[in-house]
């Protein structure tokens, strides 16, 4: 009986190193490389840790086949062997002849053949005669026609056909894909989810009209121009597909008004200034017709400002409006021996232009005091002045392409209420574009000019600087510009500066940036163009990127480094 036992402790114990003995603790991929390599490796990770069993490595077999063929080879020879010393899965393959596409055939029937947008779509899809056989590239193709499919508005289509015919005698694959579109809807009836008094500005920034083809970009533009407004806290703006009927599909808007009065506290930190604070406090409904009132207070150590706005929309609350604001700024030695108080007041016309430029006539008053060393001077200075503004974005609160431009013109008269003559102009451009999901180029440019006689004569708010977490990182706020004999930062009649940034998205929600910045103020091209830079580290959020930079000025004598933490999009 004692035999026994000890016998069947001994099997047990065996059996139990023998399976321990079997675990895969790694492998290796011979004959193949490149995506081939990357593609089986997927596969034999995830088995790092089972027991290398004949079934196991018979059902490995056949999934390491399969990933050959999603790649286009169809005839390999595969060889699995498991090391027990080292517990290594070792795959030896040859991957065989390749696979290519003899031939493409996509068939449209329905309203959708004649479609040149659908068309467009299809012409440009990555599946060509001759290229090697790619599964995900045939399914990237069905997803994208299945896309611009709802895009335009084809809500009852029907895949007839979509398949890939293999020979394996001849190593070709055809692409069979029959679709049949159905109609193409319109835009039908604009259904309000409850009532609002702001019904009349919704129906006014919708950009369709009731029997205008379908298309839903134009149906989250419409969401997004909703939400801009300041009425409402929540927007949700969709195709009531369900509900579709005589080629017609409703769209249905669902709003949340603001509170009676919001508020937002957001703040972040610049070696300049030091810690930030802002406030605003908005009243999104002051009378029946929409007007609303807006403040924003914004302080730190060395800079303050606070500004109220009123605003009467005319139609459109984003784009066509009247603004009467007032503020306060004072700058007290961000750049040394210098103060400045400025008391502004504005009244403003804002409308779009027919190619959605958002076009503003402006007549400003601005009473300012400044010190430049131990002088102070006063000024006195009634502006009005022109502007053309133009933003195109993808991609929310965190674009991934996109445009900005700004354009301005001003001038006073000293024989009309003003301190001096000046015509002041400035064009400023942003671009960014995002190539292959992580890689992001960002470029800005700052060109600014003032016709004057003296600057000496020019009020501090309106003379050119450049420098600051804004324009030349690595060199202080405002800390680039003509010197007068004693040293001092005097400011200048031009101003010209660039950014060139680059961003690698390493994670979900982080980039890392590096960036290159340049620029002069002069008042006749004989300053030295300064240079800034640096790297920095972004933070992707629902309400734009938290960035933080550290920036070196190259150009400068001083080896000192700047810190600067924003929070929003580059544009």
């Amino acid at each position: 009986m004692l035999t026994r036992f000890a016998l069947g402790l001994f099997l047990l114990f065996s059996f139990h190193v023998f399976a321990t003995a079997q675990v895969v603790a790694s492998y290796e991929i011979n004959g193949i490389k490149g995506d081939l390599e990357k593609n089986v490796a997927l596969y034999l990770k995830q088995l790092e840790g089972d027991n290398a069993t004949s079934t196991l490595l018979s059902h490995a077999k056949k999934q390491v086949a399969s990933s050959l063929k999603a790649l286009g080879y169809y005839k390999p020879t595969i060889k699995l062997n498991y090391h027990n010393k080292t517990q290594t899965l070792v795959a030896t393959i040859e991957r065989g002849p390749v696979t290519r596409i003899a031939d493409v055939r996509i068939t449209v029937q329905g309203d959708g053949k004649d479609d040149p947008l659908l068309q467009h779509s299809i012409n440009t899809i990555n599946l060509q005669q001759g290229d090697i056989l790619n599964h995900s590239d045939y399914d990237a193709a069905r997803k994208k026609i299945e896309g611009q499919l709802l895009e335009l508005g084809y809500f009852d289509v029907k895949w007839l056909a979509h398949q890939l015919a293999i020979s394996l005698k001849n190593n070709s694959a055809e692409v069979i894909l029959t679709i049949d579109t159905g109609v193409r809807y319109q835009f039908g009836e604009l259904v309000l989810g409850e009532e609002t008094r702001a019904e009349k500005y919704i129906r006014s920034i919708a950009k369709f009209k009731q029997g205008e083809a379908y298309k839903a970009t134009l149906v989250s533009e419409y969401n997004l121009a909703l939400s801009t407004t300041p009425y409402f806290s929540s927007v949700r703006v969709y195709a009531d597909i369900s509900n579709r009927a005589n080629k017609q599909v409703p769209i249905k808007v669902d709003v949340l008004h603001r509170p009676a009065n919001s508020y937002e506290i957001g703040g972040g930190y610049s070696t300049d200034l030091g810690p930030k604070v802002r406030f605003k406090w908005s009243k999104p409904w002051l009378t029946e017709n929409g007007h609303y009132l807006e403040s924003n207070l914004n302080v730190s150590q060395r800079q303050q400002d606070i500004s109220l706005g009123y605003t009467v929309p005319v139609d459109n609350p984003n784009d066509d409006l009247w603004r009467f604001s007032v503020g306060y700024k004072l700058e007290d030695e961000l750049t040394n021996d210098v103060y400045s108080k400025i008391l502004t007041g504005q009244l403003q016309r804002q409308w779009l232009t027919d190619d959605n430029w958002v076009r503003t006539a402006f007549l400003r008053r601005d009473r300012e005091t400044y010190r430049i060393g131990d002088a102070e001077q006063s000024s006195k200075m009634l502006m009005p002045g022109l502007s053309y503004a133009k933003k195109v974005t993808e991609g929310g609160t965190t674009p991934s392409s996109g445009y900005q431009w700004l354009l301005s013109a001003e001038f006073g008269l000293k024989d009309m209420f003003s301190t001096t003559n000046i015509v002041r102009m400035q064009i400023q451009n942003a671009w960014l574009q995002t190539y292959f999901d992580r890689h992001l180029i960002f470029l800005k440019a700052n060109i600014g000019a003032m016709l004057v006689d003296d600057i000496d004569n020019v009020p501090f708010s309106l003379r050119f600087y450049a420098g600051g977490d804004q324009s030349v990182r690595g060199f202080a706020y405002q800390s680039i510009s003509p010197e007068d004999e004693a040293g001092r930062l005097i400011g200048g009649k031009y101003l010209i500066t660039g950014t060139v940034e680059y961003n690698y998205q390493f994670a979900e929600s982080w980039r890392a940036a590096l960036f290159v910045d340049s620029g002069t103020a002069t008042n006749d091209f004989t300053d030295r163009v300064e240079v800034g830079a640096g790297f920095g580290i972004r933070y992707l959020t629902p309400v734009g990127p938290v960035r933080i930079d550290h920036a070196w000025g190259l150009t400068k004598e001083s080896n000192s480094t700047r810190l600067s933490i924003t929070i929003g999009p580059e544009i």
